[in-house]
C-alpha cells in the first residue's frame, strides 16, 4: 500500500474547519502542532506592535488514493475569493514504520471501496 503525507499551515482560526473537512474526506488522524511564520509580506501593526499570528500545522499520513480528494478540501477551507489564508502540500512516504495494523486494514478496505465506487 502506498501512502502520502499532507502538511497543511493554516491560521489558527481555520484550525477547527480543517479539521472537519480533512475528515469528512477520509482523514482518520491528524497530528497539529502550533508555531509562527515569518514571510516577505508586511506585518500588521496595532498601536506601533507587530502583530504576527499563530500557525497551526497539520500532518497527516493517509492512503495515497485519499490524499488529492483531502488536498481539494483544504483548499476550499484555505482559498475564498482568490486570497489564499495558508498551504497545503503532499509528499510520498518512502518508508513506513509504526502504523498500528488496523489502520492499514482500514486504508485497505477504503480502497477496496473507492476501487468498487469505480
Amino acid at each position: 500500500m502506498k501512502f502520502s503525507a499532507i502538511v497543511v499551515i493554516a491560521p489558527d482560526d481555520l484550525e477547527q474547519l480543517a479539521i472537519e473537512r480533512a475528515r469528512a474526506a477520509g482523514a482518520t488522524g491528524i497530528t497539529i502542532l502550533q508555531g509562527r511564520g515569518i514571510s516577505n509580506s508586511s506585518k500588521k501593526t496595532f498601536f506601533g506592535m507587530t502583530f504576527e499570528g499563530n500557525q497551526t500545522v497539520f500532518l497527516m499520513l493517509v492512503a495515497r488514493h485519499i490524499a488529492l480528494p483531502i488536498l481539494k478540501e483544504m483548499k476550499q477551507v484555505l482559498v475564498k475569493d482568490g486570497d489564499s489564508r495558508g498551504i497545503a502540500f503532499t509528499l510520498p512516504v518512502e518508508h513506513l514504520i509504526g502504523v498500528d495494523v488496523d489502520q492499514i486494514a482500514k486504508f485497505e478496505q477504503q480502497l477496496r471501496e473507492q476501487q468498487q465506487e469505480e
